[in-house]
């Protein structure tokens, strides 16, 4: 099982709160109806419905409607509007991420990791830019225009996403060092040394007691260790070598004595 199951009711309120706004966000940035504006005749009727990235006509006549919907121009000559979408981008882009990392982090392990903001971090950023991206574009719009659903759906998911964080903050501490077991049960590396019994496989599998593990004394100190090799005593420096003397002399081979020729 996920880590996710063994976090508290607090945690998983926040991180499903969070999906919720995120998703909210996600409907009210992509449709256009963040504002909205009709008019009507005796016979006829005029609506015009404007988002983010594209607006919408409707007109009816006479019992015969048509209604039209078209991107804006790429030179649409509007620097607050810009703004506006540029905010509203990197919140979206920012809920993306968070997610993400909520999902890697919660439904991804089996183990529980150390505790990180990074989750937090993400929710409340993109909430805060989001609602700063809407409150500019209601002081613009204020006065001219009734704002639609699109417009509140953005709204509401970025207030939500940082309410989110709160309780997410709040309820996120550190788990113990443990294992989660099949059917959802953490394991804890202290019931297993103190030999209480526990289950696997969604408690079908009863798991042996182990011993209670014994604590080990401290390890005894030792004296210092005596230095060795023990030193010897200063060698004996021999004397010089004898020279040895000259070697005898033999006698000169004498030359052969000339005979004469002839015996007397």
């Amino acid at each position: 099982m996920s880590v996710f199951s063994s976090r508290t009711s607090g945690y998983k309120a926040g991180v499903m709160l969070f999906f919720f706004s995120a998703i909210a966000f996600f409907v009210g940035y992509v449709t256009p109806f963040w504002v909205y504006n009709s008019t009507s005749s005796s016979y006829s009727t005029y609506q015009v419905s404007k988002g983010l990235w594209m607006g919408c006509e409707s007109a009816t006549s006479y019992g015969a409607s048509s209604t039209s919907c078209a991107t804006y121009p790429l030179h649409f000559d509007l620097p607050w509007f810009h703004a506006v979408r540029a905010l509203e981008c990197f919140s979206l882009i920012g809920l993306f991420a968070a997610c993400v990392y909520a999902l890697a982090t919660n439904c991804c392990r089996s183990f529980p990791g150390p505790v990180t903001r990074i989750l937090e971090a993400l929710s409340a950023g993109s909430g805060v830019l989001g609602f700063i991206g809407c409150m500019v574009y209601v002081g613009v719009f204020k006065s001219k225009a009734s704002f639609s659903w699109s417009f509140y759906l953005c709204t509401i998911g970025s207030v939500l996403c940082v309410v989110a964080t709160i309780i997410i903050a709040v309820c996120n501490k550190p788990l113990p060092t443990s294992a989660v077991g099949a059917g959802g049960q953490v394991i804890s590396l202290a019931t297993i040394s103190q030999g209480q019994s526990y289950t696997t496989a969604g408690g079908q599998a009863q798991a042996q007691p182990y011993w209670n593990a014994q604590l080990y004394g401290n390890p005894q100190a030792y004296g210092n260790a005596q230095p060795y090799p023990q030193a010897y005593g200063n060698a004996q420096p021999y004397g010089n070598p004898q020279p040895y003397g000259n070697p005898p002399t033999y006698p000169s081979p004498q030359p052969d004595q000339t005979v004469k020729a002839g015996y007397p």
